[in-house]
């Protein structure tokens, strides 16, 4: 068997992307991940292996060409799984987070499925990269992670979740080649934390140029006479408005700590427009079959020739906004009714923080002079802002590790 890999990772396992970053703890390289949060059942019939020059092409894009099988408790049955585009463009059956289920992620397989896939498929480019083909012994890989769970399910769950990784061994068989790679994955420490809390961390950690400019941005659109960076790095209260596509979340920060007792979820986001437009575009002759292959629509820039109904699209997933946009006000008027008198600071941000920002921005503010307490809204743009709860994770995953490791090598002096 060969040598084992340890792999620091920070997972934002969302309902409608994972937004991810991986590490080699030896070699220090990086690897960004950016995927659909889903898999495609794969036939008994599909066993069309890839020809031996197509291996390094594969195994660069592994997130999102992987057809691969568990042996593992996260994971109920051993079927094959497609990840990634090549799930979304397979035409299978396909599993995806429902953004109107109430079972939390830490209790759904796609939440395994997506978490061993992006660990195994950083130890597979590891090993090719270095050896300049495929393994031959099942790869062995240790693993310290951080990942997320929205505020409701973080108070509830957040144990269980980290126990259930943990507790076990976890073997990934990739079947993309004509002989299989197997990747065992064990799990020496798994940090979860609370979405939108994590985000913050990450403005935090990447300080005041990062603020500025978010602050450039806020004054195209409401005054801010006299703000600066560091006024904002300094507030003590703060509250976030993380906008995902199975759920807002609304992280409260004061003295600087996270308030878990303040914070809350709405269980809709912006996947929920997704869904209630489907129909509509089904009826007008569009041909989505899920809300993923919607997403992904959008988020494609169109050609010349598709952009007319492109634009048809995005008028009738407008429409839908409109609703959203109102559930999203009265909760935040539920979070400023208990801490309103002390908020500095709003953060706004998450991958569907822009395409809801011209109706949703101006009612935020007007929330805030209802409350006599007007303060500077920070509205981020979703291309960036959706990975900072990412970004925060991999902050936290770091800290602890380095922790960790001091503290392994002050006893090892004690000795």
């Amino acid at each position: 068997m060969s040598e084992t890999t340890r792999i620091l990772a920070a997972l934002d396992i969302g309902n409608g992307y994972v937004k991810g970053k991986t590490m080699d703890m030896a070699m220090g390289t990086m690897v960004s991940i950016d995927i659909p949060s889903c898999s495609a059942y794969v036939t008994g019939t599909h066993d069309l292996k890839e020809d031996p020059s197509a291996i390094p092409g594969i195994v660069a894009d592994i997130f999102n060409t992987m057809d691969v099988s568990f042996d593992s408790p996260l994971v109920k049955g051993q079927n094959r799984r497609f990840l990634g585009r090549r799930a979304i463009q397979s035409g299978m059956p396909m599993e995806e987070f429902d953004v109107f289920s109430h079972v939390s992620k830490a209790k759904q397989d796609l939440s395994g499925i997506l978490i061993l896939s992006c660990v195994a498929g950083t130890a597979l480019q590891r090993h090719y990269a270095a050896a300049g083909a495929l393994p031959t012994d099942m790869l062995r890989c240790a693993a310290r992670i951080a990942v997320a769970l929205p505020i409701r399910e973080y108070k509830k769950y957040r144990q269980e979740y980290a126990d259930s990784l943990k507790s076990a061994t976890h073997i990934v068989t990739f079947h993309n080649f004509e002989q299989r790679v197997r990747v065992q994955v064990e799990f020496e420490d798994v940090q979860v934390l609370a979405e939108g809390a994590s985000a913050q961390y990450a403005v935090m950690a990447k300080g005041p140029e990062f603020v500025e400019a978010a602050l450039a941005d806020c004054r195209k659109l409401v005054p801010l006479t006299g703000i600066t960076a560091r006024d904002v790095m300094s507030a003590m209260t703060t509250v976030g408005v993380d906008i995902g596509e199975g759920t807002v979340n609304f992280p409260v920060f004061q003295n600087g700590k996270f308030n878990a007792d303040a914070s809350v979820t709405l269980d809709k986001g912006y996947g929920s427009i997704l869904t209630r437009a489907l129909d509509r575009l089904q009826d007008a002759g569009f041909a989505f079959d899920s809300r993923k292959a919607l997403a992904d629509y959008i988020q494609t820039k169109p050609s010349t020739i598709k952009k007319a109904a492109y634009d048809r699209v995005t008028a009738i997933i407008q429409e839908e906004t409109v609703a959203f946009v109102n559930d999203v006000k009265m909760q935040f008027v539920k979070v400023m009714s208990r801490v309103g008198a002390f908020v500095e600071v709003v953060y706004v941000y998450g991958g569907g923080a822009s395409p809801v920002q011209s109706l949703l921005h101006p009612e935020l503010v007007a929330v805030s002079r209802d409350f006599s307490n007007e303060f500077p809204i920070l509205y981020l743009d979703s291309t960036y802002s959706r990975f900072l709860n990412r970004e925060g994770l991999m902050w936290i995953a770091t800290e602890v590790a380095k922790a960790d490791a001091q503290n392994a090598a002050a006893e090892q002096a004690a000795v």
